[in-house]
């Protein structure tokens, strides 16, 4: 009866899967040729000559462009190597779907000596947005704003922080007026939930059991607690920040955009100043020059693979390459991650609305969206949050993440693969659990001492980078995560979460069998064979004031190098407490404001030297 059953929802799923790929690739086929009909040749797409160049319209790249642009005087050209985002894009919950398509760079990691052992080659699949909206149109979409200690670290003073954080958001909802910004041109929707399940509730209620109270997470200075998570969603609809771009390009000409267009090269004169970038497009290649700042917003892979094909980089590295060092910098280095795991750990006796059933009652979930801007589909996949000092330090070390469903849930049609888990993984502990209800509290390593790297696979810039996260390699990450574990177990045993027949699925992880369940032998074998990726990697081209151990200072500009900006999340020097996109835009705020700036102040110079020399010039004539 299993067999029969499971091979149902399996036959659904795969044909609900197939027509959703089907529209995707139709219109990634339909993107490419209006994109070839409309620019034809290279050099009738663009301008020879832009005031900034933006490589990049992800949340960072979209919003940085935009608020360039709102200065009608200035030019802007935003280069991404991705399309137009389709409809199915704006959907909450087609988050998963999304992956391992062609608005995914579908990156994979190295094997990993001391985490994934579970997983497919001991391989991280890390998906970034290839499309315009980068990131953020694959992502789960929670808002956290992180602690303000975070940024204490980063060098950045409070006040700023929280104007920038500010200027980013247009709140609706619970937190509607917590802003002195009303108005989300440049900036994104941030809003309460339009969907949650009954197991939302009942997580708050058995946090408030364990004295973890209901709190706004996002003010930044809360200790302890729990809450329904803001999303970047406005009716429902996903928001990204290329939708924010397109309307002020509907009130800025000088706003160019150039999609499914690769950046190969930032051009440097000299070794000390960029003056442009080298594009290829439809097999053609042509240079850009500007006037005022290149700004690279390709993100935590992209833009530190750009930096070393352009000569910026750690000099060795670069020379095995034959590329010629312009900038000897740890361009790669002081990559993090947060770190993850949990799937399907929880088992309730109680049934919820995401199980094999979902899928047949999609004509009214279409028409709830669709008409109202309501319902299941609106739903982000996370439907709690909790920030958690575990460790007794004075900034959350945990965040656990609720969400009312797992791997198996699918049947293992999109999440599986996606994740890259393994046969024996799957079929010994998730397929047995097709059909059941299952719940996943994951829990979160928000500041992981392990470190990694990203390298250069070859000179060729179509090539992917070898990207190694390391993964647990410090045995702190380990304990901090065992004891996020430890508090689930407390959260399941609290009479709300008794209430639904809530226990840890019992099944030994495959490979951890010699351990007794439960200890915390059994645990960190657990996370050494479950290990996933948050999706938030930071780091690769840190920002400081050394540049023996950085590559951007804190005016964002690349070490030794005039009108070369990083603003993405590659800048960050550790990682936030809490989900990283909106620092991302935060980040992207401030960015924006220390280019006009800069350039304005240039200006102001220029002036003045005018103004001096102009009497004596006058006065020789």
């Amino acid at each position: 009866m299993f067999v029969l059953k499971y091979y149902w929802i399996l036959y659904i799923y795969c044909t609900s899967a197939g027509i959703f790929s089907l529209f995707l690739f139709i219109h990634k086929q339909c993107d490419d040729a209006a994109e070839w009909v409309f620019y034809g040749e290279f050099d009738s797409a663009v301008q020879k000559e832009y005031d900034f160049i933006v490589v990049g319209a992800g949340s960072a790249g979209a919003l940085v462009a935009g608020r360039l642009a709102e200065d009608k005087k200035h030019s802007v050209l935003v280069v991404e190597a991705g399309g137009r985002p389709s409809t199915l894009h704006d959907i909450p919950v087609t988050s998963p779907m999304l992956q391992l398509t062609p608005y995914d760079w579908q990156y994979v990691t190295l094997p990993q000596e001391t985490a994934c052992l579970g997983i497919t080659n001991r391989e991280s699949r890390w998906p970034r947005g290839k499309v315009l909206g980068g990131t953020s149109r694959l992502n789960y979409m929670i808002y956290l704003r992180g602690h303000f200690t975070d940024y204490d670290d980063w060098g950045w003073p409070r006040d700023e922080v929280l104007y920038y954080f500010k200027k980013s958001e247009h709140q609706i909802g619970r937190f509607e007026g917590k802003t002195d910004y009303h108005g989300a041109n440049g900036g994104v929707y941030v809003s309460d939930m339009k969907y949650r399940t009954r197991l939302a509730k009942v997580f708050l209620e058995a946090a408030k059991e364990l004295h973890y109270p209901e709190v706004d997470l996002n003010e930044m200075t809360s200790s302890p607690g729990v809450m329904e998570p803001q999303i970047t969603s406005q009716n429902g609809v996903r928001w990204s920040t290329d939708y924010s771009m397109y309307h002020i390009a509907n009130d800025a000409p000088k706003l160019h955009v150039l999609p499914n267009s690769l950046v190969e090269k930032v051009l440097i004169k000299d070794g000390v100043e960029a003056y442009g970038v080298l594009i290829r497009r439809s097999g053609g290649v042509g240079m850009v020059r500007a006037k005022h700042a290149v700004v690279l917003s390709a993100g935590t892979v992209e833009t530190p693979k750009l930096l070393m094909l352009s000569g910026i980089g750690p000099a060795h590295h670069l020379s095995r390459h034959k590329i010629d060092v312009i900038a000897d910098l740890p361009v790669g280095s002081n990559l993090q991650d947060h770190v993850t795991t949990g799937l399907d750990l929880i088992l309730l006796n109680t049934s919820l609305p995401f199980n094999e059933n979902t899928i047949l009652a999609t004509p009214i979930l279409s028409y709830d969206y669709f008409a109202k801007g309501q319902g299941l589909l609106t739903h982000p996949g996370c439907e709690a949050v909790g920030l958690f000092h575990l460790s007794g330090g004075d900034r959350p070390d945990v965040e656990l993440m609720l969400l009312p469903a797992g791997l198996s849930t699918d049947a293992g049609t999109v999440l599986r693969p996606a994740m890259g888990i393994s046969d024996k993984l799957w079929s010994h502990y998730f397929a047995p659990l097709v059909g059941r209800q299952v719940a996943s509290m994951l829990p979160k390593l928000l500041h992981p001492k392990s470190r990694g790297c990203l390298r250069l696979r070859s000179a060729n810039p179509e090539d992917p980078p070898i990207i190694n996260p390391r993964y647990l390699a410090h045995p702190d990450d380990i304990k901090t995560l065992t004891s996020g574990i430890r508090l689930i177990e407390k959260l399941i045993n609290t009479a709300a979460m008794r209430g639904l027949g809530a226990e840890l699925n019992p099944t030994p992880m495959p490979g951890c069998e010699k351990f007794a369940f439960n200890s915390d032998q059994y645990w960190e074998c657990y996370l050494r064979h479950l290990t996933l990726t948050a999706y938030h990697p930071v780091g690769t081209c840190r920002m400081g004031s050394d540049p023996t151990d950085s590559v951007v200072g804190h005016d964002l500009r690349v070490h030794g190098i005039q009108n070369l900006y990083v603003i993405d999340a590659s800048i960050m020097p550790s990682l936030p407490s809490g989900n990283t996109n909106a620092a991302v835009l935060m980040i992207a705020e401030k960015g924006a404001d220390i280019v006009r700036n800069a350039v304005h102040t240039s200006g102001q110079v220029c002036q003045l030297m005018e103004t001096f020399i102009r009497p004596t010039t006058t006065a020789m004539s």
